[in-house]
């Protein structure tokens, strides 16, 4: 093959490649694929971010310096006045003992408890695999939440339901002979307390406790500037202190988020009105609270220290202290959509849709909006409104109402 003849070819091959890359650029701005999003009610909420700082009222329980004491109540229990806190022990062997003794009396109580529990149900085992489901999602929260207590207690309600399904469907379960053997390791373990700590007050106890239970006194709460809250916070994040004591009593039920949020978010949060609050950290966590203060600061100043109060408490928020919390002020219900999706036909704004693969104008009022999506109304009742399940079309070319899509 001649020189000459290489070049053309090569030349040919050129120009075969360079047509074919330009008849796929003008294919794929000429045949865009519809893609589709399935409607659904969904609410999004407008909120304020913000570091709390945790304030209750509450002081430490110390640890005798001889011997050994135990709590006897777990984290967010009750106690009344001149009830038992902690258990006296001699040394640590005989606390030791004591607790694998309660330990196998619970599981005595169970399994005896177990069988009359099962008989005379009427569950069906759909119902009790149900429960399964249910229980064992609730374990594998329990382990990627890493509470050892929720753990203990998500595991045992599995167990629970698997045993109670042997029964159902009629397995034989030895209840009498697993009781029996718990009976006799139970006679090794014979040990009780010397004798009890009580309180004088009531409260909810806590075993966690961080050396900040007096960062700001509960009592001034409504003096806090946005000064004392980011003065708080910087030192609880800074300076970890080692502490030793048997827990805390938290004698006053209503407790305080303070937090330093800017003016004009500030304005949204008043006094009096109830919000929901979320724990960053635990997304599952959602509580009610009440903005007890908002008190305007200095006026060169740009922030607001705002004060929620809170009435609920569990093991969990007992613990709390420096937390990122997300306070919800509004809410808005209706349907979500990517902004790409939203159009304007007629002066009316909407969205376009497939059905049958024929292109519907659906119209829609826009109740929230940000850079990435729109909430737009919901009306059952609209004959033209958007309608759950609709094929919200987020990409398309030259859409138009009636048009047909093969």
């Amino acid at each position: 093959m001649t020189k000459a003849k290489r070049e053309n070819i090569a030349i040919i091959l050129v120009i075969i490649l360079v047509l074919g890359y330009v008849f796929y650029k003008c294919y794929s701005v000429t045949h865009i694929e519809l893609e589709t999003e399935t409607a659904a009610l969904t609410t999004v909420y407008e909120t304020v971010d913000a570091k709390a700082l945790v304030i209750r009222q509450e002081h430490t329980l110390s640890k005798d310096k001889v011997g050994v004491t135990v709590p006897c109540l777990a984290d967010g229990d009750k106690i009344n006045v001149g009830g038992n806190v902690a258990m006296r022990f001699s040394n640590a062997d005989d606390a030791a003992k004591y607790s694998q003794y309660s330990k196998l009396k619970a599981q005595i109580e169970y399994y005896e408890n177990l069988e009359s529990q099962t008989v005379g149900q009427a569950s069906s085992v759909e119902s009790i695999n149900d429960e399964i489901d249910l229980d064992v999602d609730e374990y594998i929260r329990a382990l990627n939440s890493g509470s050892a207590s929720d753990i203990s207690q998500t595991s045992s309600a599995v167990n629970d339901c698997l045993l109670r399904r042997q029964m159902i469907i009629g397995e034989k379960v030895d209840l009498a002979s697993i009781v029996g053997g718990l009976r006799n390791q139970l006679d090794s373990y014979s040990a009780a307390p010397n004798n009890y700590v009580t309180t004088k007050e009531s409260g909810v106890f806590s075993s966690y406790t961080d050396g900040y239970e007096n960062v700001f006194d509960y009592s001034k709460i409504e003096t806090i500037t946005t000064k004392d809250i980011n003065s708080a916070l910087d030192k609880i994040q800074s300076e970890q202190i080692q502490t030793d004591n048997l827990g805390k009593l938290i004698t006053a039920y209503d407790w305080y988020f303070a937090v330093s949020v800017p003016k004009d978010q500030a304005k949204n949060l008043k006094e009096g009105s109830k919000y929901d609050v979320v724990l960053k950290d635990s997304e599952d966590e959602v509580i009610s609270v009440t903005v007890k203060y908002n008190n305007p600061t200095d006026s060169n100043d740009d922030t607001v220290a705002v004060v929620l109060e809170c009435d609920e408490m569990t093991a969990q928020l007992a613990a709390l202290r420096a937390e990122n919390i997300e306070i919800r002020f509004k809410s808005y219900e209706g349907i979500k959509a990517p902004s790409s999706a939203l159009h304007i036909k007629d002066g009316k704004k909407g969205v376009y849709v497939l059905i049958s693969s024929q292109v519907k104008f659906r119209q829609a009022d826009i109740l929230y909006s940000n850079d990435d999506y729109v909430l737009l109304s919901y009306d059952a009742s609209a004959s033209n409104g958007i309608r759950i399940y609709d094929k919200i079309i987020t990409q398309g070319k030259d859409l138009e109402d009636g048009k047909v899509y093969t």
